[in-house]
């Protein structure tokens, strides 16, 4: 892999930005103007990052105001990782009692 394709790209940046910006007003979201303040780069930019965002179905787009909301989507991860961690760790405890147990 070439140092180019090791530098993650400016949108996905902005993109993990703009979410975790967006992480922070839930309930009424955040306008294109908002963002870009907060993001520090053009009203376009945060456009068409957020496009790539709504299409994933992290972002969605208010039709009556036009403000960017994360969606639930985004929050599902934090519980996937979780269960994740929670299979291992009962899977850990499987492991430690099953070996407690052969070295009796």
């Amino acid at each position: 892999m070439s140092a180019a394709e090791a530098k993650p790209s400016a949108q996905v940046l902005r993109a993990l930005d703009m979410l975790e910006t967006l992480s922070g007003h839930v309930v009424d979201g955040l306008t294109n103007k908002d963002l870009a303040a907060a993001l520090n780069c053009p009203p376009s930019y945060v456009t068409r990052t957020a496009e790539v965002l709504i299409q994933k179905g992290f972002v969605e787009k208010h039709e009556g105001t036009g403000r960017f909301r994360i969606t639930t989507r985004f929050s599902r991860l934090t519980f996937r990782v979780l269960d994740s961690f929670e299979r291992a760790k009962a899977e850990l405890a499987n492991r430690q009692h099953n070996y407690t147990l052969t070295q009796r």
